[in-house]
């Protein structure tokens, strides 16, 4: 039996990347970037303005100078056609490029225009006017050349306006895997089916196959393995046809736990066996390499709560690597514990728990009532879950912890 970090490590030895992909802006979300993007323009690329208002020289203001003519109207989109002296201004509209000689911009209610003389006039209703007042200078958010997002980011729904101001309208990512699930065990009926004597819903199989699709993956469902070589190896050999194969069930040391056994006739080689958490225990993790494409096997335990944390700690784990991510982008956060708690057992602990608030701005972590490995009802009002150390059974209100969020 080995560690969770002993565990990670060897997905990271293991795992080799996808092939690389151009992509375009509108399907990135969810791909990691298997390049640095670098800004092509300036941002913004001229000098502008932030407010409806009179582009200005702020020296005017100082002297006392306060109705000034009016020399031209800029709006976005126009490059100004003036050089401003003194004495003179021009009416600029939000985002529009500041003229020449100009260094500040009075707001329009601070203003008051008029025609005389067959002339535009503008009066400032300020005392004082400070250079570079509503004025972003050219660049100032980002240089042409800088580096916007580095090689391994995760692309969210955030990202894509900044990816389509510097041009990245196609970029290099890793593929992202395909997936193939295949809960196994005799006693699995499909969850429309009332259970017989013996028998239970297959609850694994639709929980894994949401939770892959939920991180935008093409899964296939591929049934219910039943408890027999054949007819179970099969279907497992079909499923290495896909990058990545998520068993659940048949992985412990049971009579029937035939999954590793077959596993290792169609050649998968193990990598590790069993690690020291609770629940998941029995997990397995092994490769198949086929040339330069390798399957990646995951065998989770065949309890429900066994198999969900098995898929958040090691298999989103290792979708990140395929993905050509770090396997340090947990989604971890820590908080305080909102109340006591005790643990049974000597391994560390995920359990489920809610994100709880009160008076003060603390984030807090609420351990649910949860009977064991086999109790989805927990999930029900879970938010994620806590990591309780080997070290101590007991932990106080107050105590940091470590939280594994669900989203």
């Amino acid at each position: 039996m080995i560690s969770i970090e002993q565990a990670f490590q060897l997905l990271a030895q293991t795992i080799t990347p996808l092939p690389v992909e151009s992509t375009s802006l509108a399907n990135l979300v969810g791909h990691v970037l298997a390049v640095d993007v670098i800004a092509d323009v300036n941002s913004p690329p001229h000098d502008k303005s932030v407010m409806d208002g009179y582009a200005v020289r702020s020296a005017d203001v100082a002297t006392g100078l306060k109705r000034l003519e009016v020399v031209e109207t800029i709006i976005a989109g126009d490059s100004p056609a003036c050089v401003l002296g003194s004495g003179q201004s021009a009416k600029i509209m939000t985002g529009a490029q500041i003229p020449e000689g100009a260094d500040a911009v009075v707001m329009v209610e601070q203003t008051e225009s008029e025609c005389a003389g067959g002339r535009q006039w503008v009066t400032l209703n300020i005392e004082s006017l400070a250079a570079e007042k509503h004025v972003l200078r050219c660049g100032i958010n980002f240089r042409k050349g800088q580096t916007v997002f580095t090689k391994g980011h995760v692309v969210r729904p955030t990202d894509i306006g900044l990816l389509a101001e510097v041009g990245a309208h196609v970029v290099d990512v890793a593929n992202k895997p395909t997936v193939a699930v295949l809960p196994t065990g005799n006693e699995l009926v499909d969850c429309a089916s009332v259970p017989a004597r013996g028998q239970i819903r297959n609850s694994n199989g639709p929980m894994l196959i949401a939770m892959a699709r939920s991180l935008g993956l093409s899964v296939t469902d591929l049934g219910v393995g039943r408890d027999d070589l054949a007819a179970l190896g099969e279907k497992i050999s079909g499923g290495l046809d896909h990058d990545l194969l998520i068993l659940s069930g048949g992985v412990s040391a049971g009579t029937m736990d035939l999954v590793p056994g077959i596993l290792k006739e169609l050649g998968v080689r193990e990598v590790f066996h069993k690690v020291f958490v609770k629940p998941g225990k029995p997990i397995w993790f092994g490769v198949l390499g086929r040339g330069d494409r390798q399957t990646c096997v995951f065998g989770l335990p065949g309890n429900p709560v066994s198999s969900l944390v098995g898929f958040q700690l090691f298999v989103r784990a290792a979708i990140r690597r395929q993905m050509g991510g770090r396997l340090d982008d947990c989604q971890a956060v820590f908080g305080e514990l909102s109340l006591p708690h005790e643990t049974r057992g000597d391994r560390p602990t995920y359990w489920p728990a809610s994100c709880v608030s009160d008076s003060t701005s603390v984030r807090k972590f609420k351990p649910l009532v949860w009977r064991g490995s086999s109790d989805l009802l927990a999930l029900g009002d879970a938010d994620g879950l806590i990591y309780f150390s080997a070290d101590s059974s007991h932990h106080p209100a107050g105590e940091l912890v470590k939280f594994l969020p669900f989203d």
